[in-house]
């Protein structure tokens, strides 16, 4: 089996073919980029009419793809499996669909712009240090300033930091960049 079977499912892939698996990788990637920086989106991305803003875009997608589907001959597949297993992609697929477009529209693509064209700054906000221990992300952190409202609405922190202020309020210098979308997170000085 070569890399063509394995990527596509066929030697000879259609023009198609290829165009969906690349933006399908081009969009991962662009997800994974948008889980691990530290961005906090300006003002006016933030807010619950944001995220009726990218339901809506979830539902509209999703209904897209479900006209690609039945245009194909394959809608008969979502239905074949079960009215309870349908109803659940009904409801599941269009929040899986927002929570992607707005993690790409809302952090990624802004935090590649600050990236790039934004001004250094270096900024003092006072936060709050706090221990929370998770599996999945860090376990000292830094709540408050740029990052209320965010999401994580945290950043992370090294144990010696945390150590030094454990559970207080701390002052503390953000350095990064700033542009009209956003400030990017570089780095996290104490003001001691």
């Amino acid at each position: 089996m070569g890399w063509k079977q394995g990527a596509f499912g066929t030697e000879q892939p259609t023009r198609e073919q290829w165009i969906s698996t690349s933006a399908a990788v081009a969009v991962l990637i662009l997800v994974f980029v948008g889980m691990f920086v530290d961005f906090a989106p300006a003002p006016a991305l933030r807010g619950i009419h944001m995220a009726v803003i990218f339901l809506i875009v979830g539902v509209i997608e999703t209904a897209l793809l479900f006209a690609h589907a039945s245009r194909k001959g394959r809608m008969g597949q979502f239905v074949d499996r079960g009215l309870l297993r349908f109803l659940f992609l009904l409801l599941a697929i269009p929040l899986m669909l927002g929570f992607v477009s707005w993690l790409i529209a809302i952090k990624t693509l802004p935090w590649t712009f600050t990236h790039v064209f934004g001004n250094e700054v270096r900024e003092i906000h006072a936060m709050e240090t706090r221990y929370s221990r998770s599996r999945r992300s860090c376990d000292h952190r830094l709540y408050g300033g740029p990052m209320e409202g965010a999401f994580p609405s945290y950043l992370c922190i090294r144990e010696a930091f945390y150590d030094r202020h454990p559970n207080q309020q701390v002052e503390v210098v953000l350095a990064g960049r700033r542009s009209a979308l956003g400030f990017s997170i570089q780095h996290v000085y104490s003001q001691d």
